[in-house]
């Protein structure tokens, strides 16, 4: 998801998507391998992945069994107790829970509407994190920008009024994780810069090239110092209209927002970890996961409901394929990536002594694979490369050094353990991320199985080099 910094509030891995044609750009071409037994291995996990069709069903379960996963809620304890169950049904090694503080912000009441110059109805979701209205909402005048530039040259004339970012996710670029980093900070940081220009509220055009009347929410900040202001997203439709209505009108344009969102005392909750112990080196470790966490107004089914059913899935594969890999390959489903990332910090400080030789985090979406991205520099990853090779009879060969892992296993990457992202085909991404549409008739089984065949593939491949 992006540089680490904006990975924490984003909650999705920028760095770890793009696209064929991009990776032909950069020149990065697989090696040839005459690696027979990782060939053999290949040959494995993607015929059983395909044949059973596991990665499905796992995926339906989950959000049947946990449809709301936002952290320190009782839907993310549920996912846990799913998945550590899940995880000793299909034979690991060992299965256990480990403690991690997260913080609970809870969704209420939410609605805007435009009061003058005529009601419209704005279909609204408030942003993670945010603070509520004073119970009665809040009405006042709406300034439109599209760059934190554009507010502060405003300056007092956006005191007292809600400010609206419009700014778009671009359509012409064509890796829509870019797009999405591009939009993406009026989301993340556009209460506090409304704040410090004196609005009493930021409203933000959703994060998606789509046009719909579904609002996409997400993580954003407060900074300290800065008076706390609420702050929504409104659907695409309502982001065109809401600017049309601006345009046009001789008067000014005011709306109503009432969120009725708070922030509970932080509680302990947990990340699921199972390993398939190495035969050969134990205490050296390969990590393979995704976050268990999502946000609540769909099921999480793309994120990253596909990468805990991928990471579960592997698992599987290796134990029914009889696959027993060299190193311990421990799967890791992480809590509270969303909204703090302190599943990933918290793992990384239990496990800060244990010998680490790689990391794999899966959190693009359940769409087609195409191969993966690692933190390894590019002068130093032809070996890395090497063990891609056997993939690209299944298409999914792609290989990107130089760039991103996953926000999860970030904290590992700054230590200087090699973290790999798997890269998916992220077109339609946007269209469900974060929002209602994100639910399991989203995702196609025979590409999430694909999915969890690349991953489980290269958790052997690195626990064997």
């Amino acid at each position: 998801m992006k540089a680490l910094a904006v990975v924490a509030v984003a909650g999705v891995a920028l760095a770890v998507s793009c696209s064929l044609s991009e990776v032909a750009k950069s020149g990065a071409q697989p090696v040839p391998s005459s690696n027979s037994a990782l060939q053999a291995h290949a040959e494995a996990i993607f015929t059983r992945a395909l044949e059973d069709s596991r990665a499905i069903v796992q995926l339906r379960d989950l959000v049947t069994a946990a449809p709301k996963r936002l952290s320190g809620s009782k839907g993310y304890d549920d996912a846990v107790a799913f998945a550590a169950a899940r995880l000793r049904e299909i034979g690991c090694d060992e299965v256990r829970t480990e403690p991690v503080l997260v913080p609970h912000w809870v969704r209420g009441e939410e609605t805007a509407m435009v009061t003058k110059p005529e009601p419209m109805t704005l279909r609204v979701t408030a942003l993670g994190g945010s603070v509520p209205t004073a119970s009665g909402g809040i009405e006042a005048e709406v300034v439109m920008v599209k760059s934190f530039e554009q507010l502060q040259q405003l300056g007092e004339q956006a005191r007292g009024k809600i400010v609206f970012f419009n700014r778009a996710m671009p359509r012409s670029f064509l890796r829509t994780f870019q797009a999405y980093g591009d939009a993406v900070p009026q989301r993340s940081n556009g209460a506090v810069e409304a704040a410090k220009v004196g609005a009493v509220a930021a409203i933000v055009r959703s994060m998606t090239t789509s046009i719909d009347g579904y609002p996409h929410t997400g993580a954003m900040r407060y900074a300290e110092g800065v008076e706390k202001v609420p702050a929504a997203a409104i659907a695409t439709e309502d982001a065109e209209a809401l600017a049309r209505m601006l345009a046009e009108s001789k008067t000014p344009v005011k709306v109503k927002l009432v969120l009725g969102c708070r922030s509970e005392p932080d509680v302990m909750s947990h990340n699921v970890v199972a390993e398939i112990r190495g035969s050969e080196r134990p205490d050296e470790v390969i990590v393979l996961g995704g976050h268990l966490d999502a946000w609540d107004l769909g099921e999480g089914a793309h994120d990253d409901g596909a990468g805990c059913a991928q990471t579960i899935e592997a698992m599987r594969l290796l134990v029914a394929c009889g696959i027993k890999p060299k190193r311990t390959v421990r799967a890791v489903l992480f809590a509270n990536e969303e909204n703090g990332l302190r599943g990933g910090v918290a793992y990384d400080a239990a496990h800060a002594s244990e010998r680490h030789m790689g990391a794999i985090e899966t959190d693009s979406g359940g769409a087609t694979p195409f191969g993966f991205s690692c933190t390894v520099a590019r002068e130093k990853a032809d070996p890395y490369r090497a063990l891609l090779a056997p993939l690209a009879s299944y298409g999914c060969d792609t290989f990107v050094p130089g760039g991103g892992g996953g926000a999860d296993i970030g904290p590992l990457a700054a230590r200087g353990v090699p973290c790999f992202g798997l890269i998916t085909d992220s077109q339609r991404y946007f269209d469900y991320h974060h929002s209602a549409l994100d639910v399991v008739a989203s995702v196609n089984e025979r590409e999430l199985a694909l999915g969890a065949a690349a991953v489980a593939y290269l958790a052997v491949a690195l626990a064997d080099r």
